[in-house]
């Protein structure tokens, strides 16, 4: 062979190896990113999915709320070849209309989730459908939605979860969403040419969730839902609320308000707060026994003296107040038993001022108690001068909320101590071990056990003879103070004669007080006409019914001797 055409096909094959050798180092090292990318859009999708969060208990045990796992639903428009079978047949089988899911198809163009809320047997026949059809681009991926088993039973304290974020937005959800995980994680999913999920390749959010252990107890929020219910049924207020919470240890056992809201609808409801943390109002009569507290510490009171009440009113800086009777002579425990403002400025103006607001203070008032997001703080601002030192001992120019009401009086209770109020008994593992947990907590003492001696026969007046006498126990002795605030209204530029707050605040069983529970109706409306408006005749029925399923509830012996009728 010519010894030059042999180095000329050697040439063409070493030339060959040379490009064939380039293009395989081209591919391989300088254009290894593109081509990557290329294969993983082929294969790799990347999806977002719901995260579940930990589950909600009552202090029982019982559920509050928890994750269901479930189906998510998807498609990719752009790619389903026939839109109007693929809509029908999707209709029928997920129970969702025909022209929404068509509306989506043409209107959508990529990864697009139709529902999150599919159970999870239908998997087997969504796969079938998919296969029938050969339209690979419609997908599942497991997920979960959010539960709340007993609906608006405590709807309000426990708060949602948004379905957009997977991520609390109100109440305790919002509150624990550092501890109960959810959110959104964007996973990396391996299909294969037909579209179906090999696996997970990578997440990006791996988060640690715990449960939660409310303070609530279920049997006692529904006594107090239902007790509300009867209040709204014959008062038709603007809002109401009930709260129950353990005196000595600050638990809030019950937290039931009005208006109210079902979590599992919560975007179906204009109005989602909870106004027995997230709302300050006045408090009315319900601060006398503070004054008459304060009064006995300072010894500028005797509980033998009368005090003249002036026939129904009284000047103060040249501001005439009156009282909602014509009282007379009365001693201090007839002055709380009746709510004499008279009276009670009377003994308010005797005292240091700067005291009494100190005591308002320590008491909790004017401060947010921490325990609940976008809680109210009140108001509460020192004014020494004798006309408002006047107002604020019948509750007239300061706010509360009926929590910080509740742990005031909680104080009167347990022996004269603040305790810090919990709501969140703790946070536990899936063994239900507790990771966390949240231990009783005294923040001060605020009344000694002279003052209590003194002050608490008063406030069993008023409810065995006074203005909540109405709402008295046959078997058990119950403590406490109604309170009735006159509203501003704005139109007039002065306070209404026609629209009220209404309180009663106490404790039971005064033997050994278990239960501080708060009374509160935002303009509760008169059961016949001419009928006046006051605290003690708006909680009567509530507070009498209340106070004996709670106890019986708990199996507590009555405390009071059987009357000989």
């Amino acid at each position: 062979m010519d010894k030059s055409r042999v180095k000329l096909v050697l040439f063409l094959f070493f030339s060959l190896f040379c490009i064939i050798t380039g293009r395989m180092l081209y591919l391989q090292w300088i254009n290894q990113e593109h081509y990557l990318n290329t294969a993983k859009n082929q294969y790799f999708q990347s999806e977002k999915i719901k995260l579940p969060r930990g589950t909600i208990y009552d202090r029982n045990g019982k559920f509050l709320v928890i994750s269901v796992p479930k189906l998510a639903v998807y498609v990719v428009p752009k790619f389903i070849k026939n839109k109007e079978t693929t809509a029908k047949q999707l209709s029928l089988l997920l129970g969702i209309p025909y022209e929404e899911l068509l509306n989506i198809l043409n209107t959508r163009k990529n990864y697009t989730v139709i529902t999150d809320n599919v159970d999870l047997e239908l998997k087997p026949k969504i796969l079938k459908l998919r296969s029938d059809l050969k339209e690979w681009n419609i997908g599942i991926e497991e997920t979960n939605i959010r539960y709340y088993p007993q609906n608006e039973i405590a709807g309000s304290t426990i708060g949602y979860v948004s379905r957009k974020t997977g991520l609390g937005l109100e109440g305790v959800e919002y509150l624990l969403n550092d501890y109960l995980g959810g959110g959104i994680a964007d996973l990396i999913v391996l299909r294969d040419a037909q579209g179906n999920p090999v696996s997970i390749e990578k997440a990006s959010a791996e988060k640690l969730s715990y449960n939660a252990v409310l303070s609530i107890d279920l049997n006692i929020q529904y006594i107090a839902e239902e007790a509300l219910k009867e209040l709204v049924v014959q008062r038709d207020p603007l809002e109401a609320s009930v709260l129950i919470m353990n005196p000595k240890t600050g638990e809030i056992l019950a937290s039931a308000t009005y208006p109210n809201y079902d979590p599992n609808y919560y975007y179906k409801y204009k109005i989602r707060k909870n106004i027995n943390f997230q709302h300050a109002y006045e408090v009315g009569s319900v601060a006398k026994p503070i004054v008459l507290a304060e009064a006995v510490e300072e010894g500028k009171v005797n509980m033998n003296e009368v005090i003249d009440c002036l026939n129904g009113g009284i000047e103060v800086d040249g501001v005439r107040i009156r009282d909602h009777k014509r009282f007379g002579l009365l001693t201090p425990i007839q002055i709380i038993q009746h709510s004499s403002n008279v009276g009670a400025i009377k003994i308010a103006l005797r005292l240091d001022s700067k005291r009494l607001y100190d005591k308002y203070i320590q008491l909790g008032f004017g401060r947010k108690t921490g325990i609940f997001p976008g809680e109210a703080s009140g108001f509460l601002r020192p004014d020494y001068r004798p006309v408002n030192v006047a107002y604020s001992s019948i509750g007239q120019n300061w706010t509360a909320t009926p929590l910080q009401v509740a742990v005031a009086y909680s104080a009167f209770a347990n022996g004269g101590y603040l305790v810090k109020p919990i709501l969140v008994k703790g946070l536990t593992d899936n063994s239900g071990k507790f990771i966390q947990y949240s231990q009783p907590q005294v923040v001060r003492k605020v009344f000694s056990k002279e003052v209590l001696d003194k002050v608490i026969p008063a406030m069993i007046e008023v409810v065995e003879n006074g203005t909540a006498k109405g709402g008295k126990s046959e078997f058990f002795t119950i403590a406490g103070k109604t309170g009735t605030a006159q509203k501003y209204d704005p139109s007039i530029k002065a306070l209404s004669n026609t629209k009220w707050y209404t309180w009663f605040a106490g404790f039971f069983p005064v033997s050994d007080p278990k239960f501080t529970v708060v009374i509160f109706a935002n303009e509760p409306k008169p059961k016949f006409p001419g009928e006046h408006i006051g605290g003690g005749g708006v909680s009567a029925d509530v507070l009498k019914n209340l106070v004996d399923r709670v106890m019986f509830y708990y199996k507590n012996k009555p405390d009071k001797q059987p009357s000989n009728q």
